[in-house]
């Protein structure tokens, strides 16, 4: 009889062990706020150029044109430098880049929230 009784309660140790979640540990919490933190960065400062807040798109255009400037002196071209941007063209990747950003925080919440 104590045998029995002792294989029932290894059985339902074991049943009760299946039951309960894996524990996850701290690490995946933090890796989610890492990537949390990291995609609402990359969100909000795409889309502070997108909306041109303060001329940033306009500030951004000076500044790639102030580096071929000086990168065209210190290598000895006296010619016009090829622009690869302009502040529209600054003002559509902050537009993309806040569109992955903010794409890849809720996309996880809502596919969570529905199922």
């Amino acid at each position: 009889m104590p045998v029995a009784h002792a294989a029932a309660s290894l059985r339902d140790r074991r049943a009760h062990r299946s039951l309960r979640a894996p524990s996850r540990g701290p690490s995946v919490f933090i890796v989610i706020l890492l990537l949390l933190v990291f995609f609402l960065t990359g969100g909000v400062s795409g889309l502070w150029v997108a909306l041109d807040v303060r001329n940033s798109a306009t500030r951004l255009e000076r500044w790639h044109v102030r580096n071929l400037d000086l990168r065209a002196q210190a290598s000895g071209r006296l010619g016009p430098h090829d622009r690869l941007l302009t502040a529209t063209g600054f003002r559509v990747v902050g537009g993309v880049l806040a569109l992955i950003g903010f794409g890849m925080i809720l996309a996880p919440l809502i596919a969570a929230l529905l199922g």
